[in-house]
């Protein structure tokens, strides 16, 4: 923590800045304080980089030093298993090379040469209590970088699998940079130009609700003001005086039943529709009608896949053909 030394100077006026020395001096009264606060306050508010090619570079990087220590530990692996390389003494052992001498080795020669040598054995490569070593240090040596590698591996899938941040983000964070320049320094507010490296931990929405939020909830806040509840107390006054918040939860909720109704109003409706009609081809065009209404009923309001709208349109459709046919018996 830093050291704040007591220095007496006579200063005129408060001592807490005005709103000019905010506007003059930006970087000093509002900076990342009230930039971190008003990123922290609100999901719609946050997108950072996630910097891909940073990650690939480095994961290729850790790549390449394990493929370099695992040709080390091959090679030592060859070298023990070898008949010709056995350890003497202990604590720790010796690796030693025993060189023949050919065909016209002495064989008494060379068993006077091993007796001079204390304790000369085999390598044991069947143990990792009593491993060699220099090969139980190079495995250290693995465990830690694969250790290193495997964790920068999977948060980078991790982070790959994450949607791109939604351009409200981009544009609020955008805007808090226009409303406040000078704030944050021009060089460090660059990454929110990056838009295909940014990424957000919001939770996906669909798209009726998103037009329902931008079209609806924002365009009338200032005099109807629909969901809205209090900014955190962590936000700057300014900040708090110039964003307008609304409860995810209430829109949440509005959703659920709005979803519900529609859902209810497109199974009835046909049922009444379909009794009051005598011939089969208005009949059809009806049902044809609410089974396209209904496709793009469940495209925009859910976050279903393409095969899972296509199965629950399937389904309507049969459940109104079997409204036609109570209606012709």
């Amino acid at each position: 923590m830093a050291t704040l030394t007591g220095i007496s100077i006579q200063a005129s006026g408060p001592t807490k800045p005005s709103q000019r020395d905010i506007a003059e001096c930006p970087w000093k009264y509002r900076g990342y304080k009230d930039f971190t606060s008003f990123i922290a306050a609100d999901p719609d508010f946050f997108a950072v980089r996630r910097f891909d090619k940073l990650h690939v570079r480095s994961i290729l990087t850790l790549q390449d030093h394990l493929a370099e220590l695992e040709e080390k530990l091959d090679a030592i692996d060859e070298q023990f298993s070898l008949k010709t390389t056995k350890i003497a003494g202990s604590g720790p052992p010796t690796v030693i090379n025993c060189v023949s001498s050919g065909t016209n080795s002495n064989p008494a020669a060379d068993a006077t040469q091993a007796q001079q040598l204390p304790d000369v054995r085999d390598i044991n490569n069947g143990t990792i209590r009593d491993d060699m070593p220099e090969r139980a240090k190079l495995v250290s040596e693995v465990l830690a970088k694969l250790t290193e590698y495997d964790r920068l591996l999977l948060d980078h899938c991790i982070l790959k699998n994450m949607p791109r941040a939604p351009e409200r983000n981009i544009r609020n964070i955008k805007s808090w940079f226009a409303t406040n320049h000078g704030a944050i320094m021009e060089k460090e507010t660059r990454f929110i130009d990056v838009q295909d490296d940014l990424v957000s931990g919001c939770k996906e929405k669909t798209r009726l609700r998103q037009l329902f939020e931008d079209q609806v909830i924002l365009r009338t806040h200032s005099f109807i003001g629909l969901f809205s509840k209090r900014p955190p107390p962590s936000m700057s006054p300014q900040d708090r005086d110039e964003v307008y918040h609304f409860s995810d939860q209430a829109v949440d909720v509005f959703e659920s039943v709005a979803v519900f109704v529609a859902a209810l109003l497109m199974l009835i409706a046909p049922l009444w529709i379909l009794q009051a009609l005598e011939e089969v081809y208005p009949k059809l065009a009806v049902i044809t009608g609410f089974v396209m209404g209904f496709l793009l009923f469940l495209s925009l309001a859910t976050l279903g896949r393409p095969f899972e709208i296509l199965a629950a349109t399937a389904g309507y459709s049969a459940v109104l053909v079997v409204f036609l046919e109570l209606g012709n018996n």
